[in-house]
């Protein structure tokens, strides 16, 4: 199979006159690379034989080329939606999205881009372009002085398209306890019922769905990590705890996403180790585990906001 993909390849970047062929998250260009996006690629087109390739041609037109291969939510919009849609916002044009299948990610882009700018690729077909604009790979918002307010906009129109109204009266625990890695164990559930704490499992919700949860939410407690995403829809005057294990990690402090709501962390050495596949430093994938230092900052959080 590694055989096949690799003769693919070597054919597509040397096969025909298009200014530029995708094939999965390989792009094969006669152009320079002007542009840093570690997502995508990039192969040198040096030379063009007429070899005959099969190829979905989507030529004649300027596509934004939007590539969307994590499953990291957090990923998804800091490195590669957001940086587009900045763009997009300005110069409006069709983009073509590979997002290998991930329905929540769909929903999500089809909820925030109106539905005539909007060309699902498949991910294993290939395409031929030529003219395209890719965006530079992005992480830190507050790089944009206008950050907040877009980041409200984004909010603001799922809301809308969903036929969403924010009531928020619900104390939110979301400890990821449906995934794999830096989960909240050992959550005390006669703590939340006598708190008026509702435990939610976000990521078997639909898009829908999600957003009319966190459109409940007064205080929302999380556990770092690509949860960040949910500080999207909630509002300046939500109060959030985020629980860090071992040292403070916060990607919304360091990206941006604090400033969208009364933003606290709380770090904690009650850790376990977790047994899947790291990411970074194997600890800071630690699961966190709750205990009375977590329950006391949950309780004051709940009574400040009150």
């Amino acid at each position: 199979m590694k055989i096949k993909e690799t003769l693919k390849r070597l054919l597509l970047s040397i096969a025909g006159k298009s200014n530029y062929i995708l094939y999965r998250n390989f792009l094969f260009t006669k152009s320079k690379f002007a542009v840093k996006n570690d997502w995508i690629k990039f192969i040198r087109r040096k030379i063009s034989l007429p070899i005959d390739f099969e190829l979905i041609h989507l030529e004649g037109e300027e596509f934004y080329l939007l590539l969307i291969h994590s499953d990291n939510i957090a990923h998804f919009f800091h490195d590669m939606f957001f940086p587009f849609y900045m763009e997009f916002r300005k110069n409006k044009k069709r983009v073509c999205v590979s997002i290998k299948g991930d329905q929540f990610q769909r929903e999500f882009l089809e909820s925030v881009i109106e539905p005539q700018y909007l060309i699902f690729l498949e991910y294993e077909k290939t395409y031929s372009f030529s003219d395209l604009i890719i965006i530079p790979e992005g992480r830190d918002l507050k790089l944009y002085d206008n950050y907040l307010e877009v980041c409200r906009e984004i909010k603001e129109i799922c809301f809308a398209k969903h036929h969403i109204i924010e009531k928020r009266d619900k104390n939110l625990i979301y400890g990821r306890n449906e995934l794999s890695r830096k989960k909240l164990l050992n959550i005390d559930q006669a703590f939340l019922k006598a708190n008026d704490i509702k435990q939610v499992s976000l990521s078997k919700l639909s898009f829908k769905d999600y957003l009319t949860t966190l459109s409940t939410a007064s205080t929302f407690t999380y556990v770092v990590g690509a949860g960040v995403f949910n500080l999207l829809f909630l509002g300046p005057d939500v109060s959030v705890l985020e629980i860090n294990p071992y040292r403070n990690n916060s990607w919304a402090q360091m990206f941006g996403m604090s400033a969208l709501c009364k933003f606290h962390v709380v770090v904690t050495q009650n850790i376990q180790p977790s047994s899947a596949a790291t990411q970074a430093e194997a600890i800071l994938d630690s699961h966190s585990v709750f205990d009375e230092t977590i329950a006391a900052e949950i309780k004051n959080l709940i009574s400040s906001h009150n």
